[in-house]
């Protein structure tokens, strides 16, 4: 059985003692109903992962204890998957973030692009770790997804072909996504905003080696594409592997 989890700055060794902050104790003693003596998972967001049972003590700021009795560091999801996408408006973003820290995406880079209806300064990080925080925890990762800063598509792929991060654009006219055969360590996926990029972007993105995929026949949302292009690059590489 799973047990429930909360999230730490940073897990202590074996033996010690781990604080939960007030909102995660809130969350575990209050919505979860634990109490002193039950066993708690916590996760740190990079990788490490820990057993506890909660103490019937709080420190001198409030915050509840937790004893660490076993530990480990679980490995990144292979390929690492990055994100890039035009902002969406509304609650959609919410649900974009959501999904993608769901699919355990490395990072999340906002794009300003020439069509864009939410210019990426707009973009509230703070706000995107906390979604992501909270998908690392409904989905049992052991890593949560990086919020980058702000890029133009063509900046962006520029700097993944820098960092050797393989760059696909979405575009009507790019080459199926079922059919690109994907090998690589790492890869930047590029969703445009509604209207799509422009030709100028397009052009640019590919002069610096993105290369155009496409998603389909229909016009997606873009947190449909965002998700879709994340989960298939995923079960690509789980149908490797098996």
């Amino acid at each position: 059985m799973a047990h429930p989890r909360c999230i730490v700055e940073k897990l202590p060794a074996v033996g010690d003692i781990a604080w939960l902050s007030k909102d995660e104790a809130k969350h575990a003693m209050g919505s979860r109903r634990l109490e002193a003596g039950d066993t708690l998972e916590l996760v740190d967001g990079r990788g490490g992962v820990a057993l506890s049972n909660i103490l019937p003590t709080r420190n001198a700021a409030g915050e509840t204890g937790a004893k660490v009795s076993a530990s480990h560091i679980h490995p990144r999801l292979t390929p690492d998957i990055h994100v890039a996408a035009a902002i969406p408006k509304g609650d959609r973003l919410a649900t974009m973030l959501d999904m993608l820290g769901q699919l355990s995406v490395a990072s999340f880079t906002p794009l300003d692009c020439e069509r864009s209806v939410i210019p990426a300064d707009r973009f509230d990080g703070a706000r995107a770790h906390r979604i992501f925080v909270e998908a690392l925890k409904q989905s049992r990762g052991a890593w949560t997804t990086q919020v980058a800063s702000a890029h133009t598509p063509t900046s962006c792929v520029e700097m993944c072909h820098a960092k050797n991060i393989a760059a696909y654009i979405a575009h009507p006219d790019g080459q199926p996504i079922a059919k690109i055969k994907m090998h690589q360590p790492s890869y930047m996926m590029l969703i445009g905003p509604e209207g799509g990029f422009t030709d100028a972007e397009i052009a640019a993105t590919e002069a610096a080696h993105a290369i155009r995929i496409s998603l389909g026949a229909t016009t997606l949302r873009i947190e449909t594409a965002a998700a879709m292009t994340a989960g298939f690059v995923r079960l690509y590489a789980q149908n490797q592997v098996g």
